[in-house]
């Protein structure tokens, strides 16, 4: 569970105003507070560190070890595809969907999604059944091109629906399907599916809302897109690269891909019996956000996957300003309201939320120039880490 937003800018306005010592605008709040999550967050790697290197204890809820790897746990992701920073095909549906084209359009209608308040800004794509007899379906009328043998990812995410009994997303090649996954019990969320592309060529999207009984069913896409995974681009939010795995066709379980330097990939390559194999491979982090397999002849149906942490998402304080004028004075005054609809909480552990607001009224007190704000505050943050590496 994330700290909320809220909670902690109510509770640093309450203590920065309590000896009347400024106000906290919320684009200054915003800024501090994304400076003090990172800040928390980069000492785990450290505390974890340190830790590792004294003896731990058995009991359950209050081992150093444990407790820091709850809170990471938070922003840990496995089995992550290597996918191409730039995407083959995409659609956030925020200005329109001017690019689809209804199938099957007396089954039922698409239509969009205005992004708005009420829906966090997210536009969508609808698709609605109402003919109880026949699938509804959405096409995209823009074509991208797929080379036969390499793999691809489509991914998309369903930011709304009334419950259909199933529907099915799928890639046209010249209106022949091939590769599709019908999603059955649909959820809220973001899916996606690995696929080998069958042919050269253009292809497109389609999105199917396969209820034919029950009348007024639909779904609402968000996003959409189509990348190919080229076992080389790290996720563009990793923070921190955890294992590289690899598993050929055939086996149940992957194997972990070995770090090596690039010189010691060049070296290794001179050697029949250390030169890396599909059975042995080996990878170099070639760049910050890329890596580079060896063999390079892995099979095209092979699966290459990483584990990481991610960045934590930049926190905001989203709000409304409402104006209210003094009817003796004729003076306006402007008051920020919070809007849960444009927030984002913090990406921690719920139990930092003590230190955030600490962390942030030490930053906060810098920035107003009030020493004796940020004193007392860093006093507070250093009681609670002596305490908890005591």
């Amino acid at each position: 569970m994330a700290v909320n937003v809220n909670t902690v800018y109510q509770r640093v306005l309450t203590i920065a105003n309590k000896e009347q010592r400024g106000y906290i605008t919320p684009q200054e709040f915003n800024i501090l507070a994304n400076q003090a999550q990172m800040d928390l967050f980069e000492q785990y790697f450290y505390d974890i560190n340190q830790f590792s290197r004294i003896p731990g204890n058995s009991r359950q809820f209050s081992d150093m070890l444990h407790i820091l790897e709850e809170k990471i746990s938070a922003l840990k992701v496995n089995g992550a595809s290597l996918v191409a920073a730039n995407a083959s095909f995409s659609d956030d549906f925020q200005e329109d969907i001017t690019s689809w084209s209804p199938v099957g359009g007396s089954n039922g209608s698409i239509d969009h999604v205005v992004p708005s308040s009420s829906n966090n800004y997210d536009g969508g794509l609808k698709i609605l059944q109402s003919a109880n007899s026949a699938v509804i379906e959405a096409e995209s009328l823009t074509n991208f091109s797929l080379t036969a043998g390499k793999k691809y990812i489509l991914s998309w995410s369903l930011i709304g629906m009334d419950e259909p009994s199933s529907y099915s997303v799928y890639i046209d090649d010249g209106g022949t399907v091939s590769r599709q996954m019908v999603v059955h019990e649909p959820a809220i969320g973001e899916f996606n599916f690995n696929f080998i592309a069958d042919t050269t060529g253009a292809h497109n999207v389609r999105i199917e809302n396969s209820d034919v009984s029950n009348g007024g069913k639909f779904i609402t896409i968000g996003t959409i897109s189509v990348k190919e995974v080229n076992d080389t681009t790290l996720p563009s939010d990793l923070y921190r690269l955890g294992s590289v795995l690899y598993k050929s066709p055939g086996e149940t379980y992957p194997k972990v891909v070995a770090e090596v330097t690039a010189n010691d990939a060049t070296l290794f390559n001179f050697s029949p019996l250390a030169r890396p194999t599909t059975t042995n491979p080996a990878y170099v982090r070639s760049s910050i956000d890329s890596i580079t397999i060896h063999p390079s002849t892995l099979e095209t149906s092979s699966t290459v996957t990483c584990n990481y942490i991610k960045i934590p998402d930049e926190v905001v304080w989203g709000h409304t300003t409402v104006s209210s004028v003094n009817s003796t004075s004729g003076i306006t005054t402007k008051t920020s309201l919070y809007n849960s609809l444009t927030s984002t909480n913090f990406s921690l552990h719920e139990s930092e939320e003590v230190n955030l607001v600490n962390r942030i009224l030490v930053l906060a007190g810098i920035t107003i120039k009030d020493n004796g704000l940020a004193a007392a505050a860093a006093q507070e943050e250093i009681k609670d880490i002596q305490q908890e590496k005591a």
